[in-house]
């Protein structure tokens, strides 16, 4: 296989760039999330956009019980 254009080159980091920002917004909306369901689907959008975050996601989802936990106790 032979080099990538330049046209693909610039076109798969714009993809890139878009990618990060859908990600960064959903992020931030499931921060606000007030309900269970408004949390799962935008946890879906985000797996749809990349399905390898779950990892990520987890992490994401337990830390907030667990700092609640900590008060609590």
């Amino acid at each position: 296989m032979g080099k990538e254009s330049p046209k693909r080159r610039r076109f798969k980091i714009r993809q890139k760039q878009k990618r990060r920002e859908k990600i960064k917004k959903l992020k931030e909306r499931l921060k606000k999330a007030q309900t269970k369901e408004e949390r799962q689907r935008i946890i879906d959008k985000i797996l749809r956009i990349v399905p390898h975050y779950w990892e990520f996601l987890e992490g994401f989802l337990k830390s907030p019980e667990k700092e609640k936990e900590g008060t609590k106790a």
